[in-house]
């Protein structure tokens, strides 16, 4: 019988745990993956979470079952199942993981060969027909486990991203209880780095509630440890370690816009005249710094899967989400927490150097492109307002490149459907602070008073 069409994303599987999704799925959804892709051998990892081993046991029994070679990475950050993907001969592989979603949540992240992308359109979809479709199968010869951990073979790849002449750094940095502590000490064991370390252990229950460090909830503990240790910077990621993110010595937190824009200007100071690809959330930033660096901006849809596409089509040095997804050409066009952590250290690393502070590039991009918060609403029909919001401006340049961008004047927006979440997502941008202000409140009453609820990110 078919499962809970509710797990099945745009280019991810989530679901409560074990009312929507459980080991029966995870075998079936296995076997599912081997026969879409055709694969013989794949590589296999988890989150923390608590459900994971029996969820992860469950998921390489299906594929034995069907005569594959599985590959155990054990407990891993989803940017390692990439790195598996890249360097080990497989045909692909998936993690047992609900990324940044509660404690009761798991699910699975897919990848091919060398870091392809697999979104609902394509080869994903076809995973879901065939498991709503499909009945357990075991073949004759079953496949074999093997325990294959990649701590030591990541940390060395990593080196490559390690900043050079840095100065003695105080960081704060905070894991949210996932797997990603290890890889960052191994990453920068011998850097003149003084660490302080929040939530290092790991653990699957998450005992200071949700693991995402987009909540403003949980930005106080690692904002607060900035401000009393003295600290040059702070850096969180979330569960699964794929999104990263950062804070001044201010104990603010620095927008992935604008860290986007800094990783931009970066990478076409190394290569310029190259791609790189842009969400449309907000893009007058990523669009300014590109066009000054000679670049292409490329924009995609909001979404790894999607990002991921358009970064291969693009053949684009780099790729960034406002939501702290960032995407390199040389990571297989995929994100990755450490390198983004490494190569925005080496960047705050010259501003100090130099003399500035990391709250003096964070209020130049705030002075310069003033932009708001995403703003989250719940409503039974996001088409509806998605679609008023364009008739109430008739006149404004469109995109609908993912939900409906609008550009007026000295101000502009975007609102679209969550493909992970039932919420409706705003962002603005204005030339002035004041516009910003002005624009974000009527643009709230307008989506509040088409009937949405305003949800509570606190």
């Amino acid at each position: 019988m078919p499962f809970d069409p509710s797990l099945y994303r745009a280019y991810d599987i989530r679901g409560i745990y074990p009312s929507v999704i459980n080991e029966e799925f995870a075998y079936i959804c296995a076997q599912a993956f081997a026969r879409v892709m055709n694969a013989k051998r794949v590589a296999v990892g988890r989150d923390v979470r608590l459900s994971g081993p029996t969820m992860q046991k469950a998921a390489m029994q299906g594929l034995v079952d069907l005569g594959v070679e599985v590959l155990d990475l054990g407990v891993i950050s989803t940017e390692m199942l990439y790195f598996a993907s890249g360097t080990l001969d497989i045909d692909g592989g998936f993690a047992l993981t609900a990324s940044h979603n509660p404690r009761e949540w798991n699910g699975f992240k897919f990848v091919g060969k060398k870091g392809q992308p697999l979104v609902r359109e394509g080869k994903l979809g076809e995973i879901y027909a065939d498991a709503d479709a499909a009945t357990p199968q075991k073949v004759a010869t079953p496949g074999t486990i093997t325990e294959t951990p990649l701590l030591a073979q990541y940390a060395e790849y990593l080196q490559q991203y390690v900043p050079s002449d840095l100065p003695n750094l105080k960081i704060v940095g905070n894991v949210n209880f996932g797997a990603n502590g290890k890889f960052v000490d191994a990453a920068i064991a011998k850097l003149p780095l003084e660490l302080i370390r929040l939530n290092w252990n790991e653990d699957g229950g998450f005992p200071k509630g949700t693991p995402d460090p987009l909540l403003p909830s949980n930005r106080k503990e690692v904002c607060e440890r900035i401000v009393t240790e003295s600290a040059d910077f702070g850096v969180a990621w979330d569960a699964d370690a794929d999104r990263c993110f950062f804070y001044d010595e201010k104990g603010r937190a620095f927008a992935g816009y604008y860290i986007n824009a800094l990783l931009i200007e970066h990478f076409l100071k190394r290569e310029p005249g190259a791609a790189v690809v842009i969400e449309p959330r907000q893009i007058w930033a990523t669009e300014a710094v590109a066009l000054a660096g000679h670049g292409k901006a490329v924009t995609s849809r909001t979404g790894h899967g999607f990002i991921k596409a358009t970064m291969r089509q693009a053949n684009a040095i780099f790729g960034g989400e406002n939501s702290g997804h960032f995407y390199y050409r040389d990571f297989w066009y995929c994100d990755n927490g450490i390198i983004t952590f490494l190569t925005v250290m080496g960047l705050f690393a010259e501003q100090l150097k130099s003399g500035g502070t990391v709250s003096q590039l964070l209020d130049a991009y705030k002075t310069n492109y003033p932009a708001s918060e995403e703003l989250n609403f719940i409503t039974s029909d996001a088409k509806a307002i998605i679609a008023a919001l364009q008739a109430r401006h008739p006149s404004a340049e469109l995109s609908q490149i993912d939900g409906v961008s609008l550009a007026e004047g000295d101000w502009r927006c975007n609102l679209r459907m969550s493909q992970n979440e039932p919420v409706l997502r705003l962002n603005v941008e204005a030339r002035t602070p004041e516009a910003l202000e002005a624009r974000e409140a009527d643009l709230l009453a307008f989506i509040l008073g088409s009937g949405a609820t305003l949800r509570d990110d606190h």
